[in-house]
């Protein structure tokens, strides 16, 4: 396993001075955010060569291409087509994507067979060039619950279609453990994010909120996961310092514990 820093944690710092953060950090790589002003709002080729560039400076990889792609989109096609090559500019192999716009409570026989369809479709063109496509456990989403993310894994059915895990703050910390061992099969990054108490979106460090990510990894690694532990979001009164422990206590995950 590796850590990385999602750079929408610090998204109002310019891009390079999360990079030395995350250098400062001792993080592995960076999730690049898919949004200005970390990352151009139109495909540039150039702009995202640039980008790339100051990341492997630093001695640093992409862990994945923090995309908004999702098959509801307007301009799916062309965001299939500019996601795919703004990897390759990355040079990472992983793409984050979305699924639908409603939760699981509210979604329609349509809304599924749409996003599956979609993914299907992405999830080839990405195999052509050697990428998997990771999508985000996310409430308000398609892949708000265990149920919805499997049900779209299953539908999807292709190699490249994985998960992000990262725990619903709605979920009780028995819960986050039970679903982390459902989904465990397909998971390939972590959003290591922890909360003060269930029910509350107040973040805390990662090794001091109500989940147990020794507990999570434990499940994860049980079923052969060796991807990126990473950091979205930090603590907000003092988010460097956050940041300094939140990366500490993920490579204390990182390490084997035979």
């Amino acid at each position: 396993m590796k850590t990385a820093l999602c750079t929408i944690a610090f998204k109002d710092r310019p891009f390079e001075d999360v990079l030395d953060l995350a250098v400062r950090a001792g993080f592995d790589g960076v999730e690049p955010w898919g949004k200005p002003d970390h990352m151009p709002v139109e495909y540039k080729a150039e702009e995202n060569q640039r980008i790339a560039r100051a990341i492997r400076e630093r001695g640093l990889e992409v862990s994945q291409y923090g995309s908004y792609i999702n098959p509801v989109s307007g301009g799916f096609e062309r965001e299939m087509a500019e996601g795919l090559d703004t990897a390759s500019d990355l040079g990472t192999d992983r793409i984050r994507v979305w699924a639908g716009s409603c939760g699981t409570d509210e979604a329609t026989d349509e809304d599924w067979r749409r996003a599956i369809s979609g993914f299907r479709r992405f999830a080839d063109r990405a195999a052509d060039r050697g990428v998997s496509l990771v999508l985000e456990m996310h409430l308000g989403y398609l892949c708000d619950t265990a149920g919805g993310s499997l049900r779209l894994v299953e539908g999807v059915d292709r190699p490249n279609f994985l998960l992000n895990f990262q725990p619903m703050y709605t979920d009780g910390a028995s819960r986050v453990i039970a679903v982390a061992r459902q989904v465990a099969p397909h998971v390939a990054t972590v959003h290591a994010q922890n909360y003060a108490a269930r029910g509350r979106n107040e973040r805390s460090l990662i090794s001091a909120g109500y989940v147990d990510y020794r507990a999570v990894v434990r499940e994860l690694s049980a079923a052969g996961f060796d991807g990126y532990l990473e950091v979205e979001f930090v603590r907000e009164d003092d988010p460097e310092a956050a940041l300094m422990a939140d990366a500490a206590f993920l490579r204390t995950l990182c390490e084997p514990t035979d």
